[in-house]
């Protein structure tokens, strides 16, 4: 079980663990180093640790360093290359550095000329506690269970082994009853690989909070800046400066909803001098409907060209855009065709309304219903003929996205098509863009802060009043 669970990690969480167990290992060198120095100063001062004691306490100390000095290695090398520790590994470090302080311990009782039963509550014995301390680094619950429980059950070794191999000094023969604190040292160090456990598992768990957190941030940063690449794509497939068209002058505007959207416009010349206009708003907004539009304007300018009728364009168009879309995706859509020398166009609307003509003779806004269906839907269906306007001088044909109209303010209620209108009327005698903008601004100042539920786009056709 505990090979199947050391073998079960995430990249990062053994990145995690790796980076911990590093800092752990320089923790053990520099505790190792102390004990090498204090038992090299044992060689020179006299006292009872003289003789063989000091001599194999600094042989089995420095066998330890280097096992930890290779352990560091192979750590930094699982960090450098991304690879992960065998199981084993982990299980074979544990035992080798919770055996450690009872080979120290052993020495000194076999070796030293102290009593053995002083010996085995002196100073070494809080190695055990230093390692198992230290064992929390793994961020690995049974892994610090078995450090303490090792250790405590090399610590009872020794105690059988003095109990059982050595006498009792006369000088301790006063103790009642000596074994106690032993047992409950054993105890102690068992019980500590237990509270290790706890506070490692502790930290297991804020340690993968934080990479959660980390790795769900880099996502949405990674997400942010595809979203402004897309971002940046889509709005350099829009027109850039308006064309000149004599005594017409067109203007267009979009803001998606979110950093991509599903509403493009586009414009173009024909070879015959005629102009092309288009608006399109596909269901949705994000990155869905961004490359939907994407895929509608490159099948739209193939499909336009001075030997096809607006009518054959939209139906091409559709057929297209039926086999490629998803089911759930169609797109509202509206070509135009200016013929500007006799000031005369050819609109067909796909499901896209209203269409707001405004007549400067009458000051009035009219409205004009779509000629068919969204693109996408039915792929032979049959449009009808395209709507044919003769612009008088001060008209002007205004094509707008539904997030015009259907922007609410807080209390529910929509800027609506009336309002529209209204900004039409007031900014009827301004430029194409500068009508855009008095749409804009009305609209921004109705729904105040509330946010933005749907792109905009907007196009204004405007034929010169003289």
């Amino acid at each position: 079980m505990l090979m199947n669970q050391l073998a079960t990690r995430s990249s990062s969480i053994e990145e995690a663990r790796l980076r911990s167990e590093a800092l752990r290992i320089a923790g053990m060198l520099f505790v190792l180093s102390i004990v090498f120095l204090i038992a090299l100063l044992r060689l020179f001062i006299p006292g009872p640790w003289q003789g063989q004691a000091p001599l194999l306490a600094i042989i089995v100390i420095g066998i330890v360093l280097v096992y930890e000095l290779g352990m560091l290695r192979q750590v930094r090398c699982g960090l450098r290359h991304g690879k992960t520790m065998p199981g084993v590994v982990w299980v074979v470090n544990v035992l080798v550095e919770s055996l450690f302080p009872a080979a120290l311990l052993f020495l000194a009782i076999d070796f030293a000329l102290l009593s053995p039963y002083l010996l085995l509550l002196s100073p070494i014995t809080f190695l055990f506690f230093l390692v198992t301390i230290l064992s929390t680094l793994r961020l690995e619950v049974l892994l610090c269970r078995l450090t303490g429980i090792v250790g405590g059950a090399a610590y009872i070794g020794l105690i059988l082994h003095v109990f059982y191999g050595h006498d009792l000094l006369s000088d301790h023969e006063d103790f009642i009853h000596p074994a106690t604190m032993y047992w409950f040292a054993a105890f102690l160090i068992i019980f500590s690989g237990f509270i290790a456990g706890f506070v490692a598992g502790q930290l297991r768990r804020h340690v993968e909070a934080a990479i959660r957190e980390l790795e769900a941030q880099q996502a949405r940063d990674r997400m942010e800046r595809d979203l402004d690449i897309a971002r940046s794509i889509q709005q350099g497939l829009l027109p850039g400066s308006a064309p000149d068209l004599g005594s017409f002058e067109i203007a267009g505007w979009s803001r998606p909803a979110d950093q991509t959207g599903g509403d493009y416009y586009d414009w173009l010349h024909l070879d015959d001098g005629r102009f092309i206009f288009s608006l399109a708003d596909v269901t949705g907004h994000g990155i869905g409907p961004a490359i939907v539009t994407a895929v509608c304007r490159a099948y739209t300018r193939a499909s336009v060209d001075s030997e096809r009728e607006v009518h054959d364009v939209i139906t091409r168009i559709n057929t297209m855009l039926h086999a490629d879309t998803p089911v759930d995706r169609f797109i509202t859509f509206v070509l135009g065709r200016l013929d500007v020398a006799r000031s005369h166009v050819h609109l067909l609307s796909a499901g896209h309304g209203p269409i707001l003509y405004y007549e400067a003779a009458s000051r009035t806004v009219r409205h004009h219903d779509a000629q068919g269906i969204p693109l996408g839907m039915i792929e032979d269906y049959e449009f009808e003929q395209p709507l044919e306007l003769d612009m008088a001088p001060g008209d002007s044909l205004i094509l707008v996205s539904d997030g015009f109209f259907e922007w609410a303010r807080d209390d529910g209620e929509q800027f609506g098509v009336g309002r529209l209108e209204q900004s039409i009327l007031a900014s009827s005698d301004e430029p194409a863009q500068g009508m855009i903008e008095r749409m804009e601004s009305d609209l921004r100042a109705f729904v105040g802060n509330a946010v933005q539920p749907d792109d905009m786009t907007a196009v204004i056709l405007r034929r010169s009043p003289s």
